[in-house]
């Protein structure tokens, strides 16, 4: 019987070629381990812009929210129709009237819709009276069965009744505010109450932004039109960053007083102008990118 060593096999050839040699483990690992801290750099970017989008997005669809709440709210009564609501004896006249649900005060022209202005309020009644104190009308409003409520942003009272509300407080004679110490006269303004449904439409609609912002961040720097996207949101910053502080905000607001638009931030002087360029270029980016999608499926 043969004893001999058997020489290799086909099948040893074939074990052997497939086990790398020490450098060729070498050269695999020099070629191949410079990709993990890449692809971890790429993802912790795409997580920022997530996060980034999330939350500017998120602003601009409680803003929106807030507009569409406000939507169908009741018209100012008459002079003498708020007047009597107000009680009587109250020595008050009104002096001003602006019958918009949110606008500007001053009458707006064109540069006022490039970049904005700083007057974007409620509509309301103005009245002022020299002949009663902030104190007296407001024990009147209490005793014509209207909640109230101190407001220490006017130095003086807000009271709410069904659809209307109103401010009471120390002012100069045309009813500008002013404090108690520099007080010419009272000013009342009769606007109206936020409707009930605002709060829950800001929610859905910051919900909703907080999803969309995330798949947009997500996505968009895979495609030049994303990064277009980006520098869109990034022009809706400063609106953005003031939205949010009105939300944080608005729960230290006495409850009989009518809140600010949360839409109106976009709107003040100088970032109109960055949120009309903002919306602009979101609009052509969205654009581009239905066009690049119709394009990649007909071919």
């Amino acid at each position: 019987m043969h004893t001999g060593t058997r020489s290799p096999g086909a099948g040893s050839r074939v074990l052997t070629a497939a086990t790398p040699t020490n450098e060729e483990e070498d050269t695999m690992s020099t070629v191949t381990t410079p990709a993990a801290p890449r692809a971890r750099a790429g993802g912790l970017v795409r997580t920022l812009a997530a996060i980034f989008c999330a939350f500017t997005v998120a602003a601009v669809g409680a803003a929106l929210g807030a507009w569409v709440g406000w939507r169908g709210a009741p018209a100012l009564p008459s002079d003498s129709a708020a007047l009597s609501l107000i009680g009587p004896d109250t020595g008050l006249t009104a002096v001003g009237r602006n019958d918009a649900v949110f606008a500007y005060e001053h009458e707006s022209g064109p540069l006022t819709w490039l970049i904005g202005d700083d007057d974007y309020n409620a509509g309301s009644i103005l009245m002022t009276t020299t002949t009663a104190t902030v104190q007296a009308l407001t024990t009147g409003l209490a005793a014509q069965g209207w909640h109230t409520s101190e407001d220490p942003v006017v130095q003086g009272f807000a009271a709410s009744k069904g659809e209307w509300s109103i401010r009471v407080y120390p002012a100069f004679a045309d009813g500008s505010p002013t404090d108690r110490s520099a007080a010419e006269a009272v000013a009342v303004e009769f606007g109206r109450t936020q409707p009930g449904r605002v709060w829950p439409l800001v929610a859905v609609g910051y919900l909703l932004g907080l999803a969309a912002g995330w798949f947009v961040g997500w996505f968009a720097g895979r495609r030049v039109v994303g990064w277009v996207l980006l520098g869109a949101l990034v022009l809706l910053l400063p609106g953005t960053v003031i939205t949010t502080g009105d939300i944080i905000a608005a729960v230290a607001l006495p409850a009989d007083a009518t809140p600010p638009a949360l839409w109106g931030d976009y709107l003040f002087i100088g970032i109109r102008a960055f949120t009309t360029v903002g919306l602009l270029v979101m609009a052509v980016s969205l654009l581009l990118g239905l066009r690049g999608a119709r394009a990649a499926r007909s071919a």
